[in-house]
């Protein structure tokens, strides 16, 4: 018999697909003894997402006519000057608009409102390709902020990026938080919404996330602040009623038992729409967006005062936020912002909308097959690469190593505002963890915020009494090949990581969900469950998983099983092919910041001698104590030295 299956959940720390088939039985075999069950075959198909693919198609010829259409404001101008100085100016500005030619940043041409309101809006080439001119000049250093905040627990970054967005004392351009794990990008998303609403500056805010539950997130945050009237999570009817949390089912709206638009009035008064980039193709396609309700009133009112044209109308939507920025691609992104760009005569001397991402550019980019920069940066990674950012004084990459987060100065005035905030505060790792990525990929300017506490966990044997809860554990055991071409896998790694989740589960009362051990590799993950849930050591609640499973989550324990332990050859081939985590920067980052209060690293000392991340030998120590699954003693490696308090099998 045939069943036509769909997908009802995945579980992607357990690489587990959940299948819902309507009327499926179970068959037993004919003519066997025992009677058996026959077993089942799943033919998958993956349909082609024609919907997406036409949505971003359509985005992007609207924002390719968009810009046509503010570029001519720099072609009329070039008509009108007649001069060759200024004409060869603008020409090379109008090149750095599209190849981003960092010598170019400096625009000497100027507009004045007036003659600029009779030209086409340029807003989306702003937010697109941004230069110097786009930004305010500060002469004269801020006063600390002296804001009511909604969450008393806003720090002062998170304050200062607020206030900033709000008075948009920055200019017409993309504000960006780049906030690394644990510091509190979607709070500050969520107290910027509160804070635009709160003074006037909008009513109406778009807000967007490249995946669903990031997107949920931000409505389950923003529904503590708003009534079901104000707050909209607007889902496509594609998404299934149990995917959406319970919580956020009376801010939807839903007709014949699929969510969908609700009636034009009732969405025009509601003061916050969540959804995710892609859906907010829907906008697009309704024709909610700010060209066409804005040229829709406009000629209504028109129409209506033929003999007295009346003042022309604001835009609908007052802002647009984008959280988890770095983890969508330019394509995901564009519907979104053509929901909020302004009419080509939308005058730029009104205000325009206010543009805001929050994201990690030094964390795992978009997920796509492509490894193409083109198609796989975002456009929060590709923003922060522009001059106006990237050569910033203030910016974090100008930040020398060890000399602290950077701090405006009256001798660095007349200085751009920083269209820019870099969060510093870190909320969810142990000193000794942060030190790590602070200083591998942060240049030393992560702050440690989180409570340290006493518990076993902190004076555990596996640190030697040092109290220092970062461990690599150097191991000299070759992986091998799955013979049917499954993956790469590490027996004794396997078993060390085992091992050591049960030291921390019976002698350091860590619960087994409060750990979490990854893998690069697919066969690698497998056998560490595999082992995990058998009779040996039946810890079922401990979570083994792939590192982009982890992405965006926390454990209280990490250990990192690299898996690796060849030569520089296979390294190397892992970095073109995109497997592992040896000399990938972002992947190793994403797997050290996902713990919280113990860190535990396992590999080779020879297969990582080149990572920056190496950690210093220590001259006096004992040697490693191990035993190979054959009982056979293993020896030091290298200059590296270990104890273990317990012995492996």
């Amino acid at each position: 018999m045939i069943y036509h299956a769909s997908v009802y959940g995945v579980h992607r720390a357990e690489e587990t697909v959940y299948l819902k088939v309507d009327g499926l039985q179970e068959l037993i075999l004919p003519k066997v003894s025992p009677p058996k069950p026959m077993p089942i075959f799943v033919n998958v198909v993956f349909p082609l997402q024609k919907r997406v693919i036409h949505a971003c198609r359509d985005a992007l010829v609207f924002v390719n006519d968009a810009l046509d259409q503010a570029l001519e404001k720099e072609r009329q101008l070039l008509r009108q000057s007649g001069s060759v100085s200024q004409h060869q100016r603008l020409a090379k500005d109008m090149a750095e608009y599209v190849i981003n030619d960092e010598k170019a940043t400096n625009r000497n041409t100027q507009l004045n409102e007036s003659d600029s309101d009779h030209l086409h809006n340029d807003w989306i080439r702003r937010m697109l390709f941004p230069v110097d001119t786009d930004g305010k000049v500060q002469t004269q250093l801020r006063k600390v902020t002296q804001r009511a905040l909604f969450d008393s627990e806003v720090n002062y970054e998170q304050a200062h990026a607020v206030n900033s967005i709000c008075i948009n004392d920055y200019g017409c351009l993309p504000y960006l938080i780049s906030g690394p794990p644990g510091t509190g990008k979607t709070k500050t998303i969520v107290e910027t919404a509160m804070q635009l609403l709160n003074s006037h500056v909008t009513d109406h805010i778009l807000i967007c996330a490249p995946s669903e539950s990031a997107a949920d997130t931000l409505a389950l945050r923003l529904k503590e602040y708003l009534s079901k009237t104000q707050l909209l999570r607007l889902n496509g009817p594609w998404r299934a009623d149990n995917e959406v949390p319970a919580a956020l089912m009376q801010h939807t709206y839903m007709e014949n038992d699929m969510f969908t638009l609700p009636p034009f009035k009732q969405f025009m008064a509601f003061n916050v729409v969540v959804t995710s980039c892609r859906d907010a193709a829907i906008l697009v396609e309704a024709r909610l967006t700010n060209t066409d309700l804005w040229f829709l009133e406009k000629n209504m009112l028109e129409a209506f005062h033929p003999e007295n044209l009346p003042a022309l109308p604001k835009l609908h939507w007052g802002a647009l936020l984008l959280d988890e920025a770095a983890q969508g691609t330019e394509l995901d992104v564009l519907s979104a912002i053509s929901a909020v760009t302004p009419a080509p005569e939308y005058p730029t001397s009104m205000p325009q909308p206010r543009f805001v991402m929050a994201g990690d550019e030094k964390q795992l980019g978009p997920k796509t097959a492509s490894r193409d920069p083109q198609f796989s940066m975002s456009l929060f990674a590709r923003l922060f690469e522009r001059p106006i950012y990237k050569n910033h004084p203030l910016s974090r990459t100008n930040t020398k190593p060890s000399t602290g987060p950077p701090v405006l100065r009256r001798t660095m005035l007349p200085i751009l505002y920083p269209p820019f905030t870099n969060l510093i505060r870190n909320y969810r790792s142990h000193p000794a963890i942060l030190s790590v990525p602070s200083s591998l990929f942060y240049n030393d300017t992560l702050l440690p915020e989180a409570p340290t506490h006493s518990t076993p966990l902190q004076h555990s044997s596996l640190w030697q009494g040092k109290k220092w809860p970062v461990l690599f554990i150097p191991h000299p055991f070759v992986e091998d090949i799955e013979r049917d071409g499954g993956g790469w896998y590490n027996a004794y790694e396997a078993r060390l990581a085992c091992d050591i989740a049960k030291h921390l589960i019976t002698h350091d009362e860590v619960i087994p969900s409060t750990i979490a051990i990854i893998s690069p590799f697919a066969a690698q993950v497998k056998r560490i469950r595999s082992l995990l849930r058998s009779h040996e050591y039946s810890f079922w609640d401990v979570n083994v998983g792939p590192l982009e499973a982890f992405q965006g989550l926390e454990k209280r324990v990490v250990i990192i099983a690299t898996t690796r332990t060849r030569g520089k050859h296979f390294v190397e081939d892992d970095v073109k092919r995109g497997l592992g985590l040896i000399h990938q920067q972002r992947k190793m980052n994403v797997a050290l910041t996902r713990a919280k209060e113990a860190l535990i690293v396992l590999g080779s000392a020879e297969a990582m001698d080149e990572e920056e991340f190496e950690p210093e030998e220590e001259e006096g120590g004992d040697e490693m104590d191990i035993e190979h699954d054959n009982g056979a003693e293993g020896e030091a490696v290298g200059n590296w030295s270990f104890s273990l308090p317990f012995k492996t099998r």
